[in-house]
This record gives C-alpha cells, structure tokens and sequence, in this order.
C-alpha cells in the first residue's frame, strides 16, 4: 500500500512538472527539497541534533540489572571438609551517577549544541551553491531562447530573399549561382535554429540534472523576456564585503568550527581532573551445595535474609596514561588553530568572489554597453544594404554579408547581456538579496 501512494505521489508530481513551466524561485524550492546533497546535509542535522540529546541526559544516572548464575566443582571446602560441587544464583540492579567530573557535562552539552547548529549552517551553504548553480543554468535556457529567436529572424529574412531570387532567376534578372547562393544562407540557417534549439534542450537538461529529476523530458521553464535596457545597480564594495561577513553561511560555519574546537580543547583537558562517582547496588543471593543439600524452606530463606544494599562514593584521578591526555590536548590546539586558519581562508574567499563578482559586474556591464552600441550601427548598416540590393546597387553576397553581421553583434549582445545579468546576480548574492529574476 505504501509503495502504491508514493508510485501515485511520484506520477502527480511528473504531471504537474509536465503541465508547469518552472520559475527560477520553483527551481530553487525545489533543489532545496529534493537534492541529494542537501538531504545529505539533513541527515547529519539529524544526528548533531541526537548527540545534543545524548549531551542533555549525561548527568542522569546510569541503571543496569545483572543475573549471576554459577556451577563451581570443588576438591575441598573446608566447612563440608571434603569435595563439594556448588550451585550459585546472583540478582539485583547496579547504578552509577557522576558526582563531579571537571565539567566535562556541561562542556559537552555546550559543544553539542555548536555543532548541531555548525550543520544547520552547512545545509544553507550547499543551498547557495546549487542556488548559484540553478540561477547560470536557468540563465543559459533564457540565453539560448533568445538567440534562437535571432536565428529564426535570420532565416525568415533569408527565405524572403530565397523566393526574390527565385523570381528574379525565373525571368532572367540573376544568374543562377546567386540563386544557389541564396538557397545555401536559408540551409545555413536552418541549421543555426537547429543548433539554437539543441543548445535550449541542452541547458534544460543541465538544469534538470542538476535538479536530480527523474525525467527530464517534460521539463522546462518559465520563459522571461528580459529587456535590453538594464542598468548596472550601483554597489559600494565595502558595504557588500561587510554584509557578506556576516551573513554568508560559509564564513559562519567557520566561525561555529572555532567554537566547536575550543570546546573540545576544553572538554580535553577535564580528564587531568579527578572523577567523582556515586554507586549504589541492591542485590541477593543463595548457594547450594549439591551434596549437602538444600532444603525447599533454606532455599526461599537465602533469598530474603542474603539481600544487600550497597552506597559507596568512588574517587578517581590520572596518575599515569602514556601522556595521552597531554597529547589529546596539544591536538586539540592544534586543531583550534585549523579553525582559526579555515576561518581566514573562508574570509579571503569572500573577499576575493565579492572583489571578482564587483570587477565582472562592471566589466561585463560595460561590454554589454558596447555590444548593444554595436547592434545599433550594424542595424543601419543592414538598412542601407537592404535599400542597396533593393535598388540593384549591391549584389547577394554583400547583403548577406550585412545581415549576417547584425545576427553576430545581435548575438553578442544577448550573451553580453545575460553575462551580466547572472554576474549582478552574484553580486546580489553577496549583497544579501535572494535570487529572482523579477
């Protein structure tokens, strides 16, 4: 029954998938929801969050039953003053409670506590890369999108000049290898919307695998028309650097790390310090002697007159153990310093994608501003060649040659643009801002 739902739970969702365009946000939800790293991540959530349990209980005493059951073969008892062959019976329950140990139970509690949260933060540090991730993906979709629509343009252009020549061909105005010329740019087009296409099922398939989909086929998303006038957001550099410190999840997982390492420097060195221990048992017993013997009556007697109790206090101090608290310690320091060194690394990681995301913002802002200049005066190059081979002044190949150009500088432009649209996203990301296309 329960593989039945899941089976009827898996194929709505495959319709719904089918039925949907995804949004970048949908994308995202559900990388959060269902990729396999992060699930990974959960898990080990799961388990810092049992440690924290155990940390919790270990001030509680200890509680165990024991059943003692003996056959002795003896040569000589001196009370029988002969062989003997002994039957025993032991029970009772034995229990233990720290009294004092260095506070090494508050200290593990408190290192539980910082490593329950150090995976938490680890969970959100893989979200943002796979975020990061499916935001370049879903850029590339819209990217291919958009050249395609180019390169249909281009081949609309081009069958109009297919049936022009054929019309001129037909009453003798061309020769025939400027028709043929003009057959070949429409196959040559066709082959670039080939292409085009290709590449969007590629980005949709990169998307989808990175997603974890079952099937890629029926997948696809939302398609946004992003205009060609944006505008750089203005960014002061130092400000985003701030902002980045404190809240990318990297930099604070290192920061748990150095907590978590002090911790345990601390928990290390409570055994140089003595144990205090509280025991209590209560317990009975009888023996038998198979060749005395043991009455019915003797036997329900031991039970009830052999019962013990038993409270004792147990003090424990390290005298000698191969120096291996002292080295325990050393190698807690040592590890301290890991931390502190992971901690710098994972700033100067920062401060390097943040100062590379400021430069690629402004750079590929800058030369989308040139590729968009460049579409600008290759479209009146293109409208002084049409009006040129409209009027016979240029020949086939010349204008081609123009409205090629256009369709390479429209090109260049859309991948300038969408360059710089997943590099301001970045820096968004840096800045603190989520990841929308809005």
């Amino acid at each position: 029954m329960k593989k039945l739902i899941l089976s009827i739970a898996f194929l709505s969702n495959s319709f719904l998938f089918a039925q949907n365009n995804w949004t970048i946000e949908q994308c995202i939800e559900y990388a959060a929801k269902n990729n396999l790293t992060i699930q990974n991540n959960q898990l080990n959530e799961k388990l810092a969050g049992q440690n924290l349990e155990q940390a919790n209980n270990n001030w509680l005493p200890t509680v165990t039953g024991y059943l003692d059951n003996n056959f002795t073969l003896g040569s000589y008892h001196p009370v029988l003053d002969k062989g003997y062959y002994q039957f025993s019976n032991a029970f009772g329950v034995q229990s233990q409670v720290n009294l004092y140990s260095g506070g090494i139970i508050k200290k593990q509690k408190e290192k539980a506590s910082i490593d329950l949260e150090a995976a938490s933060i680890q969970t959100q540090t893989t979200l943002n890369d796979i975020s990061l991730q499916v935001a370049n993906y879903y850029l590339a979709v819209l990217l291919n999108r958009e050249l395609k629509t180019v390169a249909e343009g281009n081949l609309e252009i081009s069958r109009q000049l297919q049936k022009l020549a054929k019309i001129k061909f037909d009453v003798g105005k061309i020769a025939k290898a400027e028709l043929v010329q003009a057959e070949a740019e429409v196959a040559a087009n066709v082959r670039s919307v080939t292409d085009a296409q290709i590449e969007i099922d590629r980005a949709l398939f990169n998307l989808a695998m990175l997603l974890q989909l079952q099937d890629y086929r029926d997948f696809n998303v939302e398609n946004i028309n992003l205009p060609n006038s944006i505008q750089n957001e203005l960014y002061n550099l130092d400000e985003v650097l701030e902002v980045a410190y404190a809240s990318q999840p990297a930099v604070k997982l290192a920061e748990k790390n150095i907590e978590s390492a002090k911790k345990a420097t601390e928990i290390s060195e409570t055994y140089l310090k003595p144990r205090v221990t509280g025991n209590y048992s209560l317990g009975t017993n009888y023996m038998d002697y198979f060749n005395k013997g043991l009455n019915q009556q003797a036997w329900l007697s031991q039970w009830r007159e052999n019962v013990v109790n038993v409270i004792g206090v147990g003090v424990s101090f390290p005298i000698w153990n191969q120096y291996s608290n002292r080295i325990n310690i050393q190698k807690s320091l040592i590890n301290e310093d890991i931390a502190l060194n992971s901690l710098q690394r994972e700033k100067q990681g920062v401060l390097q994608n943040v100062q590379s995301a400021y430069f690629e913002v402004n750079s590929s802002f800058a030369s989308f501003e040139s590729a968009r200049e460049a579409v600008r005066y290759a479209e009146i190059s293109f409208d002084f060649a049409d009006k040129s081979y409209k009027a016979g002044v240029i020949n086939l190949y010349d204008f081609n040659r123009s409205r090629n150009d256009l369709m390479i500088a429209k090109s260049q432009m859309l991948q300038a643009k969408y360059n710089f649209i997943f590099k301001q996203k970045v820096l968004d990301f840096y800045a603190g801002k989520p990841i929308t296309l809005d």
